[in-house]
């Protein structure tokens, strides 16, 4: 199978989209793609449904407080003994827009079971055609699967409308994926559920091009996705902790790359501007900063909220100190002198003096502008990794200003522990918490 093809465009995408993220090798990221796909997925807006199909049930941990174990819910289990998806199989999770069919505890027993009924790679398919008869509605239903091409990942990939694999750029993915395509191919021969595509996430160890991922990009050139995970030790192991990948540090390179993969995932689903609703690659990438903008905005509002499970305490220190000392050191833009529509020769002359004036200031010891100093202390003091030159700056230019930037510090540390007082006590309770803090001197 490859990405769309020409005589596929036509086909009407689904109202509820289903995707297997599907993987023959455990430990390459394989949950945690799925994790942080429906997260991002729904920090876009979108309603989403995870159903993990792995017995390990990973993905609870990550998204609901006790890992969705003794909710009463059997999960994906009952989902495909049933036939049938109903409301009580499901748990929101604390994510707006996000619930989880976590895994049951029988998961991994019940393929003996389903290997005696005769439409059992189908019961998945079935279950999701119950879809309309529920009272909340998906745009996405993302499903975890096992690393094994066993009953639970061929139901998944008999009821997907596109399949995704996380593979590593080595020797055995070229087979990996040989193996994954076939099974696809004799699964779906003779069955009328529509499959959209089938696409490979890169993940790398190493930036530098390796024979694998050169022969990969010539094997599977159309199946492969433009973003590429950057493989690490972090990533095998996020499967095992308590909280995804994208609320550990958004400006982290594997968290920019989940961002990147959720924003041109959304691009699948939509029209391009070509005349087969392609998308030219410029044109995509145009959308998809758009839409990791909206994603990075609101995990960002997450982050700092006491109320979200994802909340970080860290991060909304940061963000706290930001405020106080944007308040106190707001520097105000020098308004602009030239218009664009002078001569030519005017307009290099006066570039060339705004370049040389600054620098025959700054040999002269910054004596010619001292308000200059003052918002430039100012503006490196925002900046983390200046802060004692920014300090210095302006107890040189202005004793005042120094005096304030002090109070800034103190003001900041007191921030800092009532912020942990309110994120102990959201924690403990599911009531609103209300945090009062002091910005201004009274």
């Amino acid at each position: 199978m490859t990405r769309m093809p020409p005589e596929s465009t036509a086909l009407p995408q689904p109202v509820t989209e289903v995707v297997a993220v599907v993987s023959q090798r455990a430990g390459i990221g394989r949950t945690t793609t799925a994790v942080n796909l429906a997260l991002a997925l729904a920090a876009a807006g979108r309603h989403v449904l995870l159903l993990d199909l792995d017995p390990k049930g990973d993905t609870g941990r990550c998204l609901v407080r006790g890992g969705g174990q003794g909710h009463g819910h059997a999960g994906s289990e009952r989902v495909l003994l049933e036939a049938a998806l109903t409301r009580d199989m499901l748990v929101a999770t604390e994510i707006p827009d996000l619930y989880l069919a976590p895994a049951g505890s029988a998961l991994g027993r019940i393929e003996s079971e389903l290997t005696l009924m005769g439409d059992s790679r189908t019961r998945l398919y079935q279950a999701l055609i119950t879809l309309p008869a529920m009272p909340l509605t998906f745009d996405h239903i993302i499903i975890d699967c096992p690393a094994t091409l066993g009953l639970l990942t061929l139901n998944a990939l008999t009821a997907a409308h596109r399949v995704l694999l996380p593979v590593i750029a080595d020797a055995q993915a070229v087979t990996e994926l040989g193996n994954i395509l076939k099974t696809i191919s004799r699964l779906r021969a003779s069955f009328t559920h529509p499959l959209y595509g089938v696409y490979a996430l890169i993940s790398q160890t190493d930036q530098a091009p390796t024979a694998a991922l050169t022969q990969l990009q010539h094997d599977y050139e159309r199946m492969l996705l433009t973003t590429t995970i950057p493989f690490a030790a972090a990533l095998r192991d996020s499967s095992e902790l308590d909280r995804p990948v994208l609320a550990q540090g958004i400006e982290t390179p594997i968290n920019q790359a989940y961002l990147t993969l959720a924003a041109e995932w959304l691009t699948l689903n939509e029209t391009g501007d070509q005349a087969d609703g392609t998308w030219q690659l410029k044109t995509q990438q145009m959308r998809m900063n758009y839409h990791r903008t909206a994603i990075q905005t609101r995990i960002a509002a997450w982050l700092i909220d006491p109320s979200s499970l994802l909340y970080d305490p860290t991060e909304a220190m940061r963000h706290q100190d930001a405020v106080v000392l944007e308040e106190l050191f707001q520097v105000t833009q020098p308004a602009r002198r030239l218009s664009i529509k002078q001569p030519p020769v005017l307009v290099s002359a006066v570039l060339l003096l705004v370049v040389l004036l600054p620098l025959l200031g700054w040999w002269r010891g910054w004596q010619f502008d001292q308000q200059w100093r003052i918002e430039l202390g100012a503006l490196l003091i925002g900046k983390a990794g200046y802060w004692q030159a920014g300090s210095q700056l302006l107890a040189l230019a202005d004793a005042t200003a120094y005096r304030e930037l002090l109070f800034a510090t103190q003001l900041i540390e007191n921030n800092r522990a009532q912020l942990l007082q309110c994120s102990e006590h959201a924690q403990h309770t599911r009531d609103s918490t209300n945090c009062t803090i002091r910005v201004l001197p009274k």
